[in-house]
């Protein structure tokens, strides 16, 4: 499990990291955790470098970059991480709540939050993980998260896997091959040609997907009764 920790105040961020190290160890989980004294570096490894991240401890009151400044730029990114929020604070609470936190914590009370926060937060995560597979690509084998694939189409001989960090990777396999290794009725074949993960989708029109990201994708015409069908069982079942 990957954890972050960012903080200005290094007192508060070594303080937290004991916390969660004990937490953790109190349920047999093992974990990486780093500590950053400034949004600014977290940024760059989220968004630019496409670094992966479980859980984000996040002090609201900082320079440069705020907290909330950060947490409404990792949403807007879709950033599938837990944000749990730091902060001395109280009149933060409001504000925060807007940017979808899974925990606020007073620094106060961070002997006693901070651990329900944690394994709170591992439970969730333990519940989300979803299965890998393999996928041998011109960059060698990879191993990649069915959670992670926005969509796959056809090219030549070869399949083009697109991820929600923004890379795309060809792999040896026809589009069939490898919408039969994704066991989840979260994709959907929306011309023979391409596969779509439902998550990622933003907007269903007539005969258009619109993803979270902004593409648009052609639905074949014969596939779109089934392709509204399969989507608005989805959408109907979070409603």
């Amino acid at each position: 499990m990957d954890i972050a920790i960012c903080d200005d105040c290094q007192t508060d961020a070594l303080l937290a990291k004991d916390i969660i190290k004990k937490s953790l160890k109190d349920i047999y989980i093992s974990a990486d955790i780093v500590y950053y004294d400034c949004a600014k570096d977290i940024k760059s490894k989220l968004l630019e470098h496409k670094e992966s991240l479980d859980i984000l401890i996040l002090d609201i009151d900082m320079p440069e970059i705020s907290g909330l400044e950060l947490a409404e730029e990792l949403r807007d990114n879709n950033m599938n991480l837990i944000i749990i929020f730091l902060t001395n604070h109280d009149e933060f609470v409001f504000k925060a709540i807007e940017f979808q936190p899974f925990r606020y914590i007073r620094k106060i009370k961070m002997n006693r939050e901070m651990p329900l926060a944690i394994q709170a937060a591992v439970k969730i995560i333990q519940m989300q993980q979803d299965k890998y597979i393999s996928l041998h690509t011109d960059d060698g084998d990879i191993q990649v998260k069915l959670s992670e694939i926005i969509y796959f189409e056809a090219d030549k001989r070869k399949t083009d896997v697109h991820l929600n960090n923004g890379k795309i990777f060809s792999v040896y396999k026809n589009i069939t091959e490898l919408f039969e290794m994704l066991t989840n009725d979260k994709f959907i074949m929306i011309h023979r040609c391409c596969g779509v993960n439902i998550d990622f989708i933003k907007v269903l029109k007539k005969d258009i997907i619109v993803l979270q990201n902004s593409e648009m994708l052609l639905i074949s015409r014969r596939k779109i009764k089934e392709v509204r069908q399969q989507i608005m069982k989805l959408w109907g079942d979070k409603i």
